[in-house]
């Protein structure tokens, strides 16, 4: 009975998870084909490996995601550690962004195993739950294949032990009163398959593969896992768990959170024995060959460690080692994911995708070193989501469910609905005008040409304030500005529009799960989420919630075009969060520190519940509350889903960016608040800091004279009447028992060590900024005169991608001295039939190309076609009689952005139905250079003998599964 969140979850930042690499001794894996000469080697490697790194078979694999997929990279001491690229998967079943993952290498050095996901799944509990793909690569190869769906994007999996076995999980359930329960799937790496699959009562997190079968920790404890799936108890370490690891020899490794101290204890012969310690957020286990251990940190020796356990001196946390330990690999971070954590406003640079900083220390010469990665070629996994089953993914069946049309109010791919995409300046300025209900500048009738009558965003959104729990107005209190400006960052990265526009464009709005799944072969309307733009808004969106009730239809159109409107209601549905939590029932009301809500740790709770949801106090006799009520288990700080190790979100490093699934929602949260800064000495900001209080308590900040955001500790939400203890690893009942209410203080904000906002523009002193384009608006007109032969005593015809140019909302002036025709797009093969709906689910508007308006869709090809095969056919009007013919020369736009199939073939007819077509042109649609940006331009198709009824048709058949294939204006013109 989770509550349904008003506000759903996008993001778009990369991530990468990187875990431990273990090599058998003298297994060290083949070579991929081609010179190993790799990319960022170390320099001077004599000094900085030692002498012996000519002969040495160390080797380390490490993976990062972003647009293109997610990449392994593997480099060898031998090449002085430069790197190659290994592999790269992902699906293109689903398209909603970047990719990313995590990966550990089996015992033997030969395979990885890869849970990979996009990374929207962090922002959504279930997707998190059991929303990733996994995949085993051959070191030696490259070769992937896919193994599993429907698994944890969790910081422990994949799991790999000393041999070739490797354990996955999948989060089965929830917190309601039926419980969680977890999936515990074996992998067989060198079969390539998984060959177990068992289910095991309870929430079990960091599983380890054994030569004697499976561990893991089970409500505190270590655990055994039995082939029926029953667990039986073997002792609880000392603190929190959060890493386990087994050695060929039989030891099971176990670090654990005892306050604000780890502890590493070996467990053999039936009992613990200590083995280090060091700071909680400093100590990490990893694999080294000859299935041996590394603690990693700033580690102290509590007793002479068990011969295969050893130790490296580190002083901050890292990816992970090769596998003689020669290097440690201190953070990947790729280009984008770097882009949008220093400037969460700024859209993704599809240019960008590929491209990854990695940082290593060589451990004998104590050398640092940043080696600047461009993916290369490699054998590239593209996971059918089909091959598995319902059930082994969170998929529904490939087929229409019971609602044959989306819930969604405002459609997709629909001209007269087409957002503009916003830029960081415009963002920041109505978020500083929202929270202080000054955001009332008229939109003028017809605003982007949506056809609707003027307003404004807060006189259609007025701004509701917050409340305490009598009901009263809390002060002064409202949203931080700060705070707004980290939720959105988090939800969407400030898109308004469909993700694949960038600052300037107009574009489909930005709709969570129109389909109601992100598989682009399935349809689930039943599914759908509704959540439209910036704030991702769904209350009043979909039809399920009556939304004229609520809503009239201008409200539904500003919220789905409007970045501002959007911005206005996406307030107000926080504000409705705090005040969901105080108008709890004394004793029971949910409230923090000093309750102001001026202060942002005060939001910690509001948080919480925008993400998961609230389990009122009236909904507590449901039948899956149990008697229960409060916030649920998944965002608890104290859920072992989350490791006890980890720091505040971004705190250290804008690397954290890569690996959201690391924290709860409100930690994240905090975590941009604090952002975004350059940890290269650039000061960057796409928003401003906000007011930092002065609490001596709290870490220093490098950058800035200023202190973090106050955090609650792990357990702060942890309390024994609901169940949970630090002793037992949170709550080991993993039901509605475990909701969380009540009032605790963790940060003194009335002694001013508490947070508030900081502006960057005053509330109602300026008019909203104008948008800084990406790309410049194409306003130039098809120039006819200018085609040598031309016959300039007929018109030109000119095919629009809209056969209504009102709707073509950038602003260009339309020439009306041209002939005109029509431009139809027909999805599905055969066209129209039942794979028209998913053709439409791949297909998408932009406000690029010819006087901004154009449409792309992805290549398909072989099954696919029957789904997502489009067509567009370019039909001009020709002044001709039946019978006639005449000489056109014919010109193709070719946008800025949008399109980059290389071989576009154009089909051209010489009259209706005639199946005789001309030799086809083949044209390479990406850009032309123009500096970093593409330019738009006019490709010359050829010239032709033309009669009544002909057209020129592209087809997505055959284009690679990746590419866009656009559909410009095209130019017919007459000739002498």
């Amino acid at each position: 009975m989770r509550s349904r969140s008003a506000l759903r979850r996008l993001l778009i930042v990369s991530v990468a998870v990187v875990l431990a690499v273990g090599f058998l001794p003298g297994r060290a894996p083949a070579a991929p084909p081609g010179p190993h000469t790799g990319q960022g080697a170390i320099a001077d490697p004599d000094h900085a490996l030692g002498a012996r790194w000519r002969s040495s078979s160390d080797v380390v694999v490490t993976g990062a995601g972003d647009a293109d997929g997610y990449h392994l990279y593997i480099a060898r001491e031998k090449d002085a550690f430069g790197w190659q690229t290994l592999a790269t998967l992902k699906s293109t079943d689903i398209d909603v962004g970047p990719w990313g993952g995590s990966v550990c290498v089996t015992g033997s050095g030969r395979y990885a195993v890869v849970v990979f996901a996009p990374v929207k799944a962090s922002n959504d509990p279930k997707l998190m739950m059991a929303g990733a793909l996994a995949a085993v690569v051959d070191t030696g190869t490259g070769k992937a294949t896919a193994v599993a769906a429907g698994v944890q994007f969790s910081y422990f999996n994949p799991a790999c032990g000393p041999g070739d076995r490797a354990l996955l999980t999948r989060a089965v359930g929830d917190d309601t009163e039926a419980g969680r329960s977890t999936d515990l799937l074996t992998v067989d790496a060198a079969a390539g398959k998984v060959t177990a699959t068992r289910h095991v009562a309870a929430q079990l997190t960091t599983p380890a593969a054994a030569p004697d079968g499976d561990y893991g920790i089970v409500a505190g404890q270590l655990v055994k896992v039995a082939a029926s799936g029953s667990v039986s108890a073997l002792g609880r370490p000392q603190g929190r768990p959060f890493a386990v690891r087994a050695t060929a020899g039989g030891g099971i490794d176990v670090v654990s959170a005892d306050g604000e101290r780890a502890v590493a204890q070996r467990f053999g012969g039936g009992r613990f024995t200590t083995t280090a310690t060091g700071p909680r957020n400093r100590m990490q286990l990893f694999g080294l060959r000859g299935g041996r251990n590394v603690l990693v940190g700033q580690v102290g020796k509590a007793a002479d460690l068990p011969p295969d356990l050893t130790t490296l001196a580190e002083d901050k946390q890292v990816g992970t080692v090769s596998g003689d330990g020669h290097l440690i690999v201190e953070g990947t971070l790729t280009s984008q994911a770097e882009a949008a954590a220093a400037q969460p406003l700024t859209a993704v640079d599809p240019g960008a995708a590929g491209r990854v900083r990695i940082a290593v220390r060589a451990v004998a010469g104590h050398v640092d070193s940043t080696a600047q990665v461009d993916t290369a070629a490699a054998p590239t996994l593209d996971v059918d989501l089909a091959a598995f089953a319902p059930g082994q993914a969170e998929r529904p069946g490939a087929k229409l469910t019971t609602a044959t049309a989306s819930p969604c109010m405002i459609r997709r791919n629909d001209p007269t609905v087409q957002p503009l995409q916003p830029s960081p300046n415009q963002v920041e300025w109505a978020v500083d005008n929202a929270v202080h209900g000054t955001l009332t500048a008229s939109r003028p009738a017809n605003y982007l040409k949506s056809g609707q009558p003027a307003y404004s965003p807060q006189g259609m959104f007025p701004l509701d304030v917050t409340r305490h729990g009598d009901g009263s107005v809390s002060g002064a209190g409202r949203v931080p500005a700060n705070l707004e400006l980290a939720i959105l960052a988090q939800e969407t990265n400030l898109s308004q529009a469909s993700w694949h526009a960038v600052p300037g464009d107009t574009a489909n709005p930005l709709i969570a799960s129109y389909y109601g799944t992100y598989d682009i072969n399935t349809i689930d309307y039943d599914k759908a989420d509704c959540g439209y733009g910036i704030g991702q808004v769904t209350t009043g969106m979909s039809s399920n919630d009556n939304p004229l009730d609520r809503f009239t239809h201008p409200q539904q159109v500003a919220v789905a075009v409007d970045y501002e409107a959007n911005i206005a209601a996406s307030v107000n549905i926080l504000v409705s969060k705090w005040n969901q939590l105080h108008a709890e029932p004394d004793p029971y009301k949910d409230t923090l520190n000093n309750d102001n809500a001026d202060y942002i740790e005060n939001w910690f709770l509001a948080l919480w519940a925008y993400n998961s949801g609230l389990h009122t106090y009236d909904q507590r006799n449901l039948p899956d509350s149990g008697g229960h009520f409060g916030l649920g288990w998944l965002n608890n700080p104290a859920n072992p889903d989350y490791s006890a190790g980890r720091d505040g979100f971004l705190r250290d490093t804008l690397a954290d960016a890569e690996t959201p699934n690391h924290w709860s929602y409100p930690e994240r949260i905090m975590g941009w608040v604090e952002t975004p800064q350059n940890k290269g000495g650039q000061f960057s900001q796409a928003y401003k800091y906000p007011a930092f209080g002065s609490n001596p308590n709290i870490f220093f900040r490098n950058l800035v004279p200023h202190y973090g955001v106050t955090l609650p500790g792990l357990y702060d939400f942890c309390d024994t009447q609901f169940g949970c203890s630090q002793a037992n690893n949170g709550c080991p009942a993993v039901n509605s028992s475990c909701w969380w209410h009540g009032h605790i203080d963790f940060a003194d904000c009335t002694a001013g060590r508490c947070t508030t906002e900081n502006l960057q523009y005053l509330p109602g002193s300026g008019a909203e900024p104008g948008v800084v384009r990406t790309y410049p608006t194409g306003c130039t007109p098809f120039d006819a005169t200018a085609v040598t032969g031309r016959d300039p005593n007929v018109q030109i015809n000119m095919v629009y991608t809209l056969r209504d140019t009102g709707q073509y909302n950038l602003g260009c002036a339309i020439p009306t001295n041209t002939l005109g025709g029509k431009f139809l797009l027909r999805g599905g093969s055969p066209a129209g039939q039942s794979g028209a709906p998913y053709a439409d689910i791949d297909l998408h508007q932009l406000g690029a190309g010819y006087l901004g308006h154009m449409w792309f869709t992805h290549g398909a090809s072989g099954s696919a076609l029957a789904k997502h095969k489009v067509v567009g056919a370019w039909e001009p009007e020709l002044p001709l009689l039946p019978g006639q013919s005449k000489t056109y020369t014919i010109w193709a736009h070719q946008p800025s952005h949008g399109g980059t199939w290389a071989t576009a073939v154009y089909n051209i007819q010489k009259v209706a139905n005639n199946k005789a077509l001309y030799n086809s042109p083949v044209i390479d649609q990406g850009p032309e250079a123009d500096g970093a940006l593409g330019s738009d331009h006019w490709v010359n198709l050829g010239t032709y003998v033309l009669g009544r009824g002909a057209r020129v048709l592209l087809s997505n058949d055959g284009a690679p599964a990746g590419a866009d294939v656009a559909y410009d204006a095209m130019a017919f013109v007459p000739m002498v």
